[in-house]
């Protein structure tokens, strides 16, 4: 038990104090908040596509793509998101999308890979990589198709949505061409591969920073009851659901834990500005991301003592 704690701690703890570091920063004038927006930018636009694309160019591309893990994920977030949209059945129009989207939509592309690299090392961004990429447009779709449903919003607007938000994201783009790569097995000049790795070990650390800088603990104002579920929805409930379904499917190591680290991740960032594009609460959403990035550290450092203690990872 001790050496699971040991390795849970081991896990989280520097993303927990990444986390508070941009958080004194910005209290004490170090940062900005015109850094953390520059910065959050330059993150999800240039360094985590440049970290993504040359993790998955440069390795085997049939090695990366892991079935089993990738069913089992989805397959349960759309359960997830079913059993949710049920549970929120008598919330106003506005908050529903909004508290269904914030309770399944993980941030993995900067605390969910954070954890990974920290509990395997940094040959999982590949196949970490790959998994992002598909989630991210199951998680894109389903975000739009519950936010439209809860305002009853027109299905042609749907898919122009949907497609909008999947062409566009910089992070489906570098790994699809990180893939093209792979399977082509051309290579860039080594001094762009050494600017762009420049770039990618930029990554982490300044992701964390921002994310921790945005952090605002006394702006909790919105309905308790929701945030109370949906941070529990977000950090257990779904989770533990994915877990469960990948133990009784046969997953183990890497696999597993790549799935209980992806969906047991914050709420992702990108939830209050889709929230806000499409008229619901966007408020609730900044809510729910701030609480359950706040306790991220705590449940994602329980159940990896779970899962190493039982040896399933």
């Amino acid at each position: 038990m001790l050496q699971a704690l040991s390795f849970a701690l081991t896990v989280t703890s520097p993303i927990l104090f990444m986390l508070l570091l941009g958080y004194a920063f910005l209290r004490h004038g170090m940062l900005s908040e015109d850094f953390i927006q520059s910065g959050s930018k330059l993150v999800f636009n240039v360094t985590l596509p440049c970290l993504l694309f040359l993790n998955v160019s440069t390795t085997d591309v049939i090695a990366l793509i892991q079935p089993k893990l990738l069913g089992c994920a989805i397959v349960i977030i759309f359960l997830a998101v079913i059993l949710l949209w049920l549970f929120s059945g008598s919330m106003a129009p506005a908050q529903r999308g909004v508290f269904v989207q914030c309770a399944f939509r993980s941030n993995m592309g900067v605390v969910g890979l954070a954890l990974a690299v920290n509990a395997f090392g940094n040959g999982i961004l590949a196949s970490a990589g790959v998994y992002l990429a598909l989630m991210t447009i199951v998680y894109n779709i389903l975000a739009v198709a519950v936010l439209s449903a809860a305002q009853h919003q027109p299905e042609h607007n749907l898919a122009l949505m949907i497609g909008r938000s999947i062409m566009s994201n910089p992070l489906i783009i570098a790994i699809v061409l990180g893939l093209i790569l792979s399977l082509t097995q051309l290579r860039l000049p080594e001094w762009l591969m050494t600017s762009g790795r420049y770039l990618a070990d930029m990554t982490l650390p300044l992701a964390l920073l921002c994310v921790g800088g945005s952090l605002s603990f006394g702006r909790l104002r919105g309905n308790r009851n929701l945030l109370i579920w949906a941070t529990i929805s977000k950090l257990i409930l779904v989770p533990g659901l994915a877990t469960l379904a990948g133990v009784l499917i046969g997953l183990r190591g890497t696999d597993l834990g790549i799935l209980y680290l992806m969906t047991g991740a914050p709420t992702a960032a990108a939830s209050f500005v889709m929230s806000h594009q499409m008229e619901g609460d966007a408020d609730l959403a900044a809510d729910i991301i701030a609480l359950t990035t706040i306790f991220t550290a705590f449940s994602s450092s329980a159940g990896l003592v779970i899962l190493r203690s039982a040896q399933l990872i």
